[in-house]
């Protein structure tokens, strides 16, 4: 019988566990050289496809935030075309739309899941809807990364001259230029001009019932000392002694937000011009021929006009042709080229501006940046928004003069001075506008007082309209007499649709009148 081996004993002192985990990880078995070099291999490979796997996806990741990857679908074709013509066309969508930070990713990326969901079912709205301001990223961290509001406002603001030119929807299309000079902070009129970013300055309140702002009934404004003024709109008004109410009812049932770049600059990322501007434009450019009879009112209208299709649109402004066959047959055997021209143009022109499959038109968007294409500044500058005081209606009212924020546009052949300082004290009367015919004969003011300041084209600018021939003081029971009587222009050169939205409740389109 064989004895077993027995093990040495430790020795004095020392600790024989580590002798024993030592002798155990030595009957561990070791790969041999060539084992090893495969189990790097196999390490290599795994890491590199891992690298392969976390670059691409964070390319993919990338990827979808831009805007070729957002404006790859259909649905999106309007707001990519839009994005294209727009002064921000080289930001990608998630610079605008996306909030810095992991939430912001993961809540873009559950919409974005949402809206994959409903193009696969076709149940996605037409026309897509803007986005809900509230839930865009803060302006800190878009708008003013790259402009800042204390340049801006410094000073008052720098001095921006606006010239255009635009063409008159008459046979010949007169063509006009437009001049206005929009108002630094306190120039013009000593502290009553505030300036157009005045808004962003101070801590602006508004209560409104659609998530793009369209209707705003109530306004509050909070001075820096702490004291809180409240305009509220004449509709919302239920009795004018005690509003407290209507104030608390507006706050309850409706959105509030603090007024930023976006409630004026909502489509700074998305701009389309009107069909009036668009028009103007290519006019301007040559594009179109101005010598063809009727041309801006006709392209307006086509372009203006709801179609099925861009088909159904091509052939419809086909038919211009047709129209000019009919109505002006030499011209068109002298000027078929500048019709086809014409014709041509204003395809590419609806091209950019609809897109029928969405049901999206020019004025689909509004764009609230000015008061030319939709209500914009009106929307509180109207006129009717009245101050509340002690929870009665006051009658001093939000400021809706033309001099607000601008100059007095002039519109004519040809620019006179621009006048950008203060006014006289008689010219501060509300009524000035009627009383100033009074010692005041014929629209040249040469030799008078006025010409310091004023020219003939000034004053042509009103008198060309017909606005003279207006009995003001009866426009309240006849006024409709008087559009007739002296056309559309001459009310549409102070007043706009939304003036008259304030009784009536279908539009007024207050456009120069045609002749012929």
């Amino acid at each position: 019988m064989t004895t077993p081996p027995v093990p040495d004993p430790p020795a004095a002192g020392a600790d024989a566990r580590p002798t024993r985990r030592f002798r155990r990880f030595r009957r561990v078995p070791h790969p041999p050289w060539r084992s090893r070099r495969g189990i790097l291999l196999l390490f290599l490979l795994a890491a590199g496809f891992g690298s392969i796997v976390t670059v691409s996806g964070a390319m993919a990741v990338h990827y979808s935030e831009t805007t070729s990857f957002c404006g790859r679908c259909h649905t999106m074709d309007a707001e990519l075309k839009a994005h294209q013509m727009s002064a921000h066309r080289e930001l990608s969508c998630a610079e605008c739309h996306v909030q810095p930070g992991v939430a912001g990713w993961v809540r873009a990326k559950a919409t974005g899941t949402k809206q994959l969901i409903q193009i696969m079912t076709g149940s996605y709205p037409r026309p897509i809807p803007p986005p809900d301001h509230a839930r865009l990223p803060s302006i800190k961290d878009t708008c003013l990364r790259c402009h800042s509001v204390e340049r801006i406002t410094r000073n008052g603001g720098p001095l921006k001259l606006v010239l255009r030119p635009t063409y008159q929807p008459d046979e010949k299309n007169t063509r006009e230029l437009v001049a206005v000079v929009l108002r630094p902070s306190g120039l013009g009129s000593g502290d009553g001009v505030l300036g157009v970013h005045w808004h962003v300055q101070q801590q602006v309140t508004y209560s409104t019932t659609d998530r793009a702002s369209k209707k705003i009934d109530l306004v509050e404004i909070t001075r820096p000392g702490g004291h809180v003024e409240q305009y509220i709109a004449a509709a919302a008004v239920g009795v004018s002694n005690d509003v407290r109410p209507d104030i608390e009812r507006l706050r309850s049932t409706e959105s509030s937000r603090v007024m930023d770049c976006l409630d004026c600059h909502n489509r700074v990322g998305h701009g389309v011009p009107s069909t009036d501007q668009a028009l103007d434009e290519s006019m301007s450019a040559g594009r179109i021929s101005a010598s063809l009879p009727f041309i801006k009112r006709d392209g307006v209208a086509l372009l203006n006009a709801s179609y099925p299709s861009v088909a159904a649109a091509d052939s419809a402004i086909e038919g211009l042709r047709a129209t000019y066959q009919e109505r002006y047959p030499l011209v068109l055997r002298r000027s078929s080229t500048q019709v086809t021209g014409a014709i041509d143009e204003l395809k590419r022109v609806y091209r950019l501006l609809a897109t029928p499959e969405m049901k999206v038109q020019a004025r689909t968007y509004p764009d609230n940046l000015g008061h030319r294409s939709a209500p914009g500044c009106f929307r509180c500058h109207d006129g009717t928004h009245y101050q509340v005081v002690g929870g009665t209606v006051t009658s001093k009212k939000i400021p809706s003069a033309c001099a607000t924020c601008h100059i007095f546009p002039q519109i004519g052949g040809r620019i006179s001075g621009l006048l950008i300082g203060g006014e006289p004290a008689d010219h501060a009367s509300p009524r000035y506008v009627f009383t100033h015919k009074i010692g005041i004969s014929g629209t040249n003011p040469a030799g008078t007082a006025c010409a310091r300041c004023h020219d003939r084209t000034y004053c042509e600018n009103c008198h060309n309209t017909g606005a003279v021939t207006v009995q003001h003081d009866q426009m309240l029971y006849n006024h409709p007499a008087s559009i007739r009587r002296s056309g559309g222009q001459a009310c549409g050169y102070c007043h706009q649709e939304v003036y008259c939205a304030g009784c009536h409740n279908d539009p007024v389109l207050l456009t120069p009148a045609s002749p012929g």
